[in-house]
């Protein structure tokens, strides 16, 4: 009977280790993007695949180009549309390829956070306890599942703008658990405010950022 509890309480302790796991991945890799921690960055997500599945949506934001979905509904995008698309999806994916990295994603994030700091007082997010940082962030969790045995999938509010979504794609694998996609969507009823709001990222004229509008790619927003 002893060994039978044993037995259980082992189970039971796997089981939790096993569907907390993605969550604790997740929160090193945010972790590791405010810290800098590129090794672990380096190691924690899937970069070639990453970077591609991101495109598309950096590339909607920047270029301020209409939802796909949304589009194919309304009908075909306008000569502009698909002209601003072809045009700058280029310059999109270059600086996609050279700032996606696990050097250049903790500069980034230093970048905007020594922004915000200019232009707004601070926020002391990084000098709450452990444990309040986590429970703002669970907050904006606003969708995590299983999909599978070995896939995680997540969905997280931005900290700064609620009307944007990140949907990231966990793998599991030898070594652990890995990012291996990210997307950013709008959720329909704020769309056009969003949109708006998200047009000061570093995509103005190519790859020149737009004085007094620095915000980097906005995927280091849910840290």
């Amino acid at each position: 009977m002893r060994s039978l509890i044993i037995a259980a309480a082992i189970g039971c302790a796997a089981v939790v280790l096993y569907a907390g796991s993605p969550f604790l991945t997740a929160w090193n890799i945010r972790e590791a993007v405010r810290n800098g921690n590129s090794g672990y960055l380096a190691t924690a997500i899937d970069w070639p695949s990453v970077r591609e599945t991101l495109k598309p949506s950096i590339a909607r934001i920047a270029l301020d180009l209409p939802d796909p979905e949304q589009t194919t509904a309304a009908g075909n995008p306008s000569l502009w549309q698909r002209f601003k698309s072809s045009w700058g999806q280029e310059a999109v994916d270059r600086l996609i390829e050279m700032y996606v990295t696990p050097e250049g994603l903790p500069k980034l994030f230093t970048m905007r956070k020594a922004y915000r700091d200019y232009v707004s007082a601070d926020d002391g997010t990084r000098s709450l306890p452990v444990f309040e940082r986590i429970r703002r962030a669970w907050v904006r969790v606003k969708r995590a599942e299983f999909t599978s045995l070995t896939t995680f999938e997540i969905e997280m509010a931005d900290k700064n703008d609620p009307a944007r979504l990140y949907l990231g794609k966990l793998q599991l694998t030898r070594t652990g658990w890995k990012l291996t996609e990210l997307r950013i969507k709008f959720l329909p009823a704020a769309k056009n405010t969003a949109t708006q709001s998200s047009r000061a990222l570093p995509f103005s004229h190519g790859e020149k950022v737009a004085e007094g509008r620095m915000r980097g790619p906005d995927i280091i927003s849910y840290c």
